[in-house]
């Protein structure tokens, strides 16, 4: 069954919420209606060819799927083949990046016109595309009579782009397929070092995400067939104290790499980091002594957090074992500089984990301290995750009253991802116990007694699975959440599915009008919405008002803004007196720390202090005050809060402004109402008015 990429994720999309609207699912791809319509041609053209009738649309946009395709989804996965699949300009770019990197002979532009079909137009275009990103990252390529296209630069380099290119392949459909096919790699070969590193896995105690289980085979394979070729990375490890080559795990791990002379000391080492860097979701590595270490640190980065950002972490035992299992591999990433985890780095747009990750990355000085470097931008993602999701878990509504039902998540990433997930599908069904997550390998060795399943990747099982993916946008919750209530009868909902009650009227009847009749079901069925369970969301603009916003057109200071931000909060019996008092004295100057984004000076002190209710007062300096670091700042907020939860979303709605263009525009306003103005187009645009 031939389906390209962008067919397929239409098809992935439909078989995961078939209630999406025409309109819903172009925007979700990004993608026109006329690349819809095509799309979707193709998938019945496709539908057709194993006797399963087509999808149609009805006027309003919804989709009218039958049945069998859902059963035949499950059973098949519409798996592509690797001799009709299409690929893309960027895929065909990825793929040739692979064959360059584990070629053995002579390779010239007629292998690839062979391999892609394609003309040798395009084949030149795509080499011109791989030949400036490879400059982009220190490599050439490079073509000569005598040995063909090869790519010119460090070792060092070419196995991170090694990394990255398997990491891309593995994600196309039939993306293994496509790796062992590129890069030549036999099955038995495969076979035998995934063998090897399973009994890794076993006699280590640690489990690899399914994610690198299934990539490390091949990564291994392919760095070894390099060294037997001479290509070996000249960087110096220096561990001169025998910090991995004296230990039980580089002689294990020596076993998975099997007796190849080629294969000196350093390269070892850097196999064994290799394995060691992996993303696991469990591990028991590293000494007594650098554990203690780590784990200090990550205490000191916890206690900044909390200052930096005024809230309270609950439960700090369990987010810090989170923390923990995270740096044991993460301790040998930062330390050699072998960092294989920027696939997610996009993602930090999201409003939420961009702002946690700022306040992160203030908080982590005691971790650079301790490595005497800073901390690399996946790390800090990755550790921001970790946070991010611990608190949100915890910020969280729940639902009090009937027994829930429970479920479990399938998650093929690391834990800091599944960790996320789990938390942004507790806070969207709270009425659901969300009882595990666990790895697809996890999934199927064990059996779970549990009333649902949400996975990242589909599965074959007889419990009922809601795909989602690993990132949800906020019109993914939404859709996500509708699907399952129409799909579930036990929430008092009003949850009848209307794929099934036309298929019941199809089977006593036959229907002049069907598409009709959908949208009137649907119509019917969605007069009424399910009420969405969230916690009540404070916003800046329902704090500040003409009282609590107050422009500063001479030059003042910082003790007399603070004393004047005070007065409307006092007036309004949200603080007292001795609350600003205790902030002027711990805070005679700017601190570096409460600053956010360089943009908005955020004092603020503990409750106790004499915060009696949530409260902001925002101020803008026109001449600016100086901070410490002798910065100019021209944005205050003073924030009150007698609940250590109660301005998580005021906080990282602050964070998402201090980074934007309002934060400049705010500091230029002429008035009061200009401000307001400003502030109110900033709250439409986060909260997605």
């Amino acid at each position: 069954m031939n389906l390209e990429e962008r067919t397929q994720q239409i098809f992935q999309e439909l078989m995961k919420n078939p209630q999406l609207t025409s309109s819903e699912l172009s925007k979700k791809l990004a993608i026109t209606p006329g690349q819809l319509s095509y799309s979707l041609n193709k998938l019945n053209d496709s539908l057709e060819e194993v006797q399963l009738k087509v999808i149609k649309r009805t006027k309003t946009g919804h989709f009218l799927i039958e049945k069998e395709i859902f059963q035949f989804y499950q059973a098949e996965s519409f798996e592509t083949t690797q001799e009709d699949y299409l690929f893309s300009s960027e895929e065909r770019v990825q793929l040739i990046q692979l064959m360059l990197l584990s070629k053995e002979d002579f390779i010239s532009v007629n292998h690839f016109l062979y391999e892609f079909q394609v003309s040798r137009n395009t084949v030149l275009r795509d080499l011109s595309v791989l030949r400036k990103s490879l400059e982009a990252m220190g490599l050439d390529l490079i073509y000569t009579r005598r040995k063909g296209y090869y790519i010119d630069g460090s070792e060092w380099d070419k196995r991170n782009l090694l990394v990255e290119t398997l990491t891309a392949v593995f994600h196309l459909p039939i993306g293994e397929q496509q790796v062992a096919h590129f890069a030549n790699i036999q099955l038995a070969e495969q076979l035998g070092m995934k063998e090897r590193l399973e009994t890794v896995e076993n006699e280590l105690n640690i489990q690899f995400t399914d994610e690198r289980m299934e990539m490390l085979p091949y990564l291994i394979l392919l760095i070894i067939c390099r060294i037997k070729k001479g290509k070996k990375v000249a960087y110096d490890f220096r561990i001169n104290d025998r910090e991995l080559a004296d230990t039980r795990e580089y002689h294990l791990i020596e076993r998975t790499i099997g007796d190849v002379a080629e294969v000196d000391e350093n390269e070892r080492v850097y196999l064994t980091l290799l394995i060691l860097t992996s993303n696991s979701s469990k591990a028991e590595l590293l000494n007594d002594k650098v554990l203690k270490d780590i784990n200090e640190s990550l205490i000191q980065v916890m206690d900044n957090f909390e200052r930096i950002a005024g809230v309270e972490i609950e439960n700090r035992e369990q987010l810090l074992n989170d923390l923990m299992i995270h740096m044991r591999p993460a301790y040998y990433r930062i330390k050699y500089h072998l960092n294989l985890q920027s696939k997610y780095l996009p993602h930090t747009i999201n409003n939420d984990l961009s702002s946690f990750y700022f306040l992160v990355k203030k908080a982590l000085g005691p971790l650079e301290s301790y490595f005497q470097k800073e901390i690399p931008e996946p790390e800090v993602f990755y550790i921001s995750l970790f946070i991010s999701s611990h608190i949100l878990q915890n910020h969280s509504f729940k639902l009090n009253g009937e027994e829930q039902k429970k479920a479990i998540i399938v998650c093929r990433n690391g834990t800091a991802i599944a960790v996320l997930l789990k938390s942004t599908l507790q806070k969207l069904f709270p009425e659901i116990n969300f009882v595990d997550v666990v790895s697809q390998r996890d999934f199927y060795k064990y059996s779970y007694e549990v009333d649902y399943v949400f996975s990242a990747v589909p599965l074959k099982t007889d419990l009922p699975v809601f795909e989602v993916d690993s990132f949800l946008s906020k019109d993914e919750k939404k859709q996500l959440r509708k699907h399952f209530l129409s799909k579930t009868m036990n929430l008092g909902y009003s949850a009848v599915n209307p794929e099934e009650i036309m298929a019941l009227i199809k089977k006593h009847t036959t229907l002049e009008n069907e598409a009709g009749l959908y949208d009137e079901l649907m119509g019917l069925l969605q007069s009424e919405k399910a009420p969405i369970f969230e916690p009540k969301q404070n916003h800046l603009i329902d704090l500040v008002n003409t009282e609590t916003l107050q422009l500063f057109e001479e030059e003042t200071t910082w003790p007399e803004v603070l004393a004047k931000l005070a007065r409307p909060l006092e007036k309004a019996q949200i603080i007292s007196p001795n609350y600003i008092q205790t902030i002027q004295a711990e805070m005679p100057t700017i601190p570096e720390y409460i600053v956010l984004r360089n943009k908005i000076a955020l004092p603020h002190t503990v409750a106790e202090a004499g915060a009696f209710d949530l409260g902001i007062s925002m101020g803008i300096v026109r001449n600016g005050l100086i901070q410490e670091n002798e910065q100019l700042i021209y944005l205050v907020i003073l924030l009150a809060s007698n609940d250590k939860e109660k301005h998580i979303d005021l906080l990282l709605e602050m964070m998402h402004l201090a980074g934007s263009i309002y934060a400049e525009k705010l500091a230029e306003v002429a008035t009061i109402q200009e401000g307001l103005q400003l502030l109110k187009e900033h709250n439409d645009q986060y909260w997605g008015k």
